[in-house]
């Protein structure tokens, strides 16, 4: 319905201090600090998605006619495009990979040529149709609306054409893609729905009578919510939210938030070199009422979200 049940944001200020006189010496401390405790994160904090951008990517696919569930792409853990070397995170590969293993696995292989098979425009609108770079509405102040990159947004902001190269990375959730945690809820959300995004609210009065709708093949969302289930339930990378006698289904993600060059420079603190872990996951299977975004930064792994999703579920 896209009612918000619960909404977390750490590191976070006392709301006791605002409401006598606030001392200079706290707001200072509020303002000046690394930590950010004045942004809100769940609406704020914009950050590459990493794997949970893939089911997006098997959306693009499935819907355009890309690939189906018994296509199939090599893995021996990496692929070279356009005379670059991409590596999988599974050094040693996954094999013979299809739709299903792939979001399973979180392959990335199989995102890397699905992706150079699709192109970014077709990435782009079907990103865009689930919400990706733009605002959800919600009933809050400053929300902000992430990035889904295009070949015109690339020509209008940097005046320059974009390379085939660059969508390998957007095909895994790196590269200049970016969500807000309640961004890939609501995206996530209303894919697993059927193609019904509904408007995100914390008073009922902002509630949005009809949801946004898509018509997606009910076979489309079917694969996305069964690869989804095998994440958690069939020994994927978020076994670590499984719950007995619950249904829930997720996917996890790991994202660069600075890039190898910067890393390897030295020039930064070894915390904020640290990759963000993301998971986003949904329960029941069936017909699903509640979806969850967690975002750890500096988390490094999506198995490390997980278990948080799982509590929260729970």
């Amino acid at each position: 319905t896209g009612e918000v049940l619960a909404m977390v944001s750490r590191p976070a200020f006392d709301p006791n201090a605002f409401a006598a006189h606030i001392t200079n010496e706290y707001w200072k401390e509020l303002t000046s600090g690394t930590d950010n405790p004045m942004l809100n994160r769940a609406i704020q904090a914009q950050f590459a998605p990493g794997s949970t951008f893939k089911p997006i990517m098997a959306l693009a696919g499935l819907e355009t006619g890309t690939i189906d569930d018994h296509d199939t792409f090599h893995c021996p853990g990496g692929a070279t495009f356009f005379g670059r070397y991409f590596k999988c995170w599974q050094k040693r590969g996954h094999g013979t990979v299809n739709v299903h293993l792939g979001i399973v696995q979180s392959c990335d292989v199989f995102f890397y040529n699905l992706g150079n098979k699709l192109g970014i425009d077709n990435i782009a609108m079907y990103a865009e149709m689930a919400g990706i770079g733009k605002k959800t509405g919600i009933d809050l102040p400053g929300e902000a609306e992430g990035l889904m990159p295009s070949t015109k947004w690339k020509l209008r902001t940097q005046r320059q054409k974009w390379y085939a190269g660059e969508t390998i990375s957007v095909s895994i959730g790196q590269g200049a893609v970016t969500v807000t945690p309640l961004q890939l809820a609501a995206a996530i959300g209303g894919i697993v729905s059927g193609g019904n995004w509904f408007k995100p609210h914390m008073v009922k009065a902002a509630a949005a009578l009809e949801p946004r709708h898509a018509d997606l093949r009910a076979e489309s969302v079917a694969s996305i919510v069964s690869g989804m289930y095998g994440v958690v339930n069939e020994g994927g990378t978020g076994a670590a939210a499984r719950i007995e006698g619950i249904e829930f289904s997720g996917k996890t993600g790991s994202a660069q938030r600075i890039s190898n060059d910067l890393r390897k420079s030295g020039l930064v603190d070894e915390d904020d070199a640290k990759d963000n872990g993301w998971f986003v996951g949904f329960a029941p299977r069936q017909n699903p009422e509640i979806v969850v975004a967690v975002l750890l930064e500096g988390g490094e792994h999506g198995a490390l979200a997980a278990p948080v999703a799982r509590d929260v579920i729970k």
